[in-house]
């Protein structure tokens, strides 16, 4: 699931560098630059902690509980902060109880005692 969130913040990146010339123009609430860094660095840190999970590494089950958990927090930042749509609005708290049950789910999983055995120091 962490390397999959990976690929999809790669995509977004590469995606982003490709419309780069078009996005610049464009009256967003952000300016293409941080779109395009924001999903670079992001592809990158879960990248690196899908190899660290991968390999049953410490701190990554713990970089993963943080990282994820701020991954969704900036992400409903965003939301709340520039989404401009009505159907931001309508759909929030549909995306709200995903991503709680997302998050329940991880942090369920990775503090399991046998998953924490599971990993090494």
């Amino acid at each position: 699931m962490v390397l999959i969130l990976a690929g999809y913040n790669l995509l977004g990146a590469v995606s982003s560098g490709q419309r780069y010339t078009v996005l610049g123009p464009l009256p967003l609430s952000l300016p293409p630059a941080v779109l395009l860094a924001a999903k670079a660095a992001w592809a990158v840190v879960l990248g690196a902690l899908a190899w660290g999970l991968w390999r049953q590494r410490a701190w990554a089950r713990r970089g993963a509980l943080a990282a994820l958990t701020v991954y969704v927090a900036l992400g409903w930042t965003e939301r709340l902060l520039f989404a401009r749509s009505d159907y931001a609005r309508v759909s929030q708290p549909f995306f709200l109880a995903l991503h709680a049950a997302w998050l329940l789910f991880v942090w369920v999983t990775l503090l399991r005692r046998k998953v924490r055995q599971g990993f090494s120091a």
